[in-house]
């Protein structure tokens, strides 16, 4: 592995960390497998349900469907765990998974589309929250950032290759519903087979909403628009690429967007450990206001290549501020607070990702598959103003330490854990990932 460097020191992949990635390694490889099923999900629904002669404002109606459930499942999750455990936890929800997803082959309407999506969110909320819970207790803080690069690699990987399972599928197909659902089950392998002890089940610390808002509004403020932009830009997308460049290319094109993101990450990471973080959100957040806006206005006009270039530029900025987010929280947080604030980002995140593809939705029923750009542009434009006034009315961090910000997905929170992680605290309620999309 090269070299990274994390608060100050150069550190690479120890054999003390490597002991403890094998000790997490189930989980790891369980994590992948599911987001290999989640990044093919990604696209493929939106195009089904397109083949289901659904409009823009339904589609957005099951994407909100989706978070729904995911906040409701982020919410009682812990509770779950506390009763039964962390392996009995991933495998029931990990099954019901499977199931709602191959329940959407018999799907033909919004309702049953919203109802299965919002199923599927509730359970998804359960796997991460055993996973998550269970790495953030399985990995000391002195080897958190290099098991978070390693995790973020697979995991974002996953991601971008998942949609590519489902080239030269007809839309509506069962084939790529076949396939995300073998992989679903799959995932339950390594954390059922694993040797290693389970931790004792966490209890969960309640959501102060109100209270972050007063500590980090820069940081809450960014967490929704990373729900209310990019969950919903994330779910249309393949369809503006069906429009304009074909059923093939939509697949392409969705996982450009992820590979931006995969790309730019880990630098902006690093430079926002050393300049506000705000200046550096607004900058991700302007880079994608720019991007969208030109595929809004140049949209039909352009090449694929062009057009697929202009959507990582676009993932770059936009689906990669959300962990710096969740750092400016962490250096502004009280001491041992930081994962009861990630949750609650997480929770802003979920409501955002519930709000936006509604919008979002009506947006392109009245203007067409290019108001979501539009909308992401004008969003992301809005969001750099936010964070500039921020600055102004509040100044940097004086006298804190900055802790080392690792790349986080929205929606996971072993991130979190792993970047910040609060030894006392208990772990956080996490809310498609690709999820909803990050």
């Amino acid at each position: 592995m090269g070299v990274a460097r994390f608060r100050g020191t150069a550190v690479g992949v120890t054999t003390s960390a490597m002991t403890s990635l094998r000790n997490i390694a189930s989980l790891v490889a369980a994590i992948t497998i599911l987001q290999l099923a989640q990044g093919l999900m990604g696209v493929y629904l939106p195009l089904a349900m397109s083949a289901d002669s659904l409009k823009g404002a339904a589609i957005g109606f099951v994407g909100a469907m989706y978070s729904a459930g995911f906040m409701a499942g982020a919410w009682y999750g812990p509770t779950l765990l506390a009763r039964v455990g962390h392996i009995r936890v991933f495998a029931a929800a990990a099954a019901m998974v499977t199931a709602t997803t191959l329940g959407l082959g018999a799907a033909n309407d919004a309702i049953s589309w919203g109802l299965l999506r919002g199923v599927m969110g509730f359970s998804v909320a359960f796997v991460f929250v055993s996973v998550d819970s269970w790495m953030s207790i399985s990995v000391s803080r002195d080897e958190r950032g290099a098991i978070m690069g390693i995790y973020q690699v697979l995991t974002k990987a996953a991601l971008t290759l998942g949609p590519f399972l489902a080239f030269g599928a007809i839309p509506g197909a069962m084939g790529p519903l076949m396939i995300a659902g073998a992989l679903q089950a799959l995932a339950i392998v390594p954390i059922s087979l694993t040797s290693r002890a389970q931790p004792a089940p966490p209890m969960a610390a309640p959501l102060a909403l109100r209270e972050q808002f007063d500590v980090a509004p820069a940081a809450v403020t960014a967490s929704f628009f990373a729900g209310f932009v990019n969950a919903g830009v994330m779910t249309l997308a393949p369809l503006y690429a069906l429009e304009h460049f074909g059923a093939a290319q939509a697949l392409t094109f969705q996982a450009a967007g992820f590979f931006g993101s995969l790309l730019l990450q880990y630098p902006v990471a690093r430079l926002s450990d050393r300049m506000d973080r705000r200046v550096v959100i607004a900058g991700l957040s302007g880079t994608a206001a720019l991007a969208a806006l030109a595929l809004a206005i140049f949209g039909g006009q352009l090449t694929f290549v062009g057009a697929a270039a202009l959507f990582a530029l676009w993932g770059a900025g936009a689906l990669s501020f959300y962990g710096i987010a969740i750092a400016h929280m962490a250096d502004r947080a009280e001491p041992g607070r930081i994962a009861q604030a990630a949750s609650g980002l997480l929770f802003v995140w979920a409501a955002g990702s519930i709000a936006g593809p509604l919008l979002l939705g009506a947006a392109v029923e009245i203007g067409g598959r290019e108001a979501m750009f539009w909308f992401a542009g004008l969003s992301g434009a809005a969001l750099v103003g936010f964070m500039f006034w921020r600055r102004a009315e509040r100044g940097p961090v004086e006298g804190v330490r900055k802790d080392v910000v690792a790349p986080a997905v929205a929606t996971s929170v072993a991130a979190v854990d792993l970047a910040y992680g609060d030894e006392d605290a208990k772990p956080p309620a996490p809310p498609e990932g690709a999820a909803p999309q990050s």
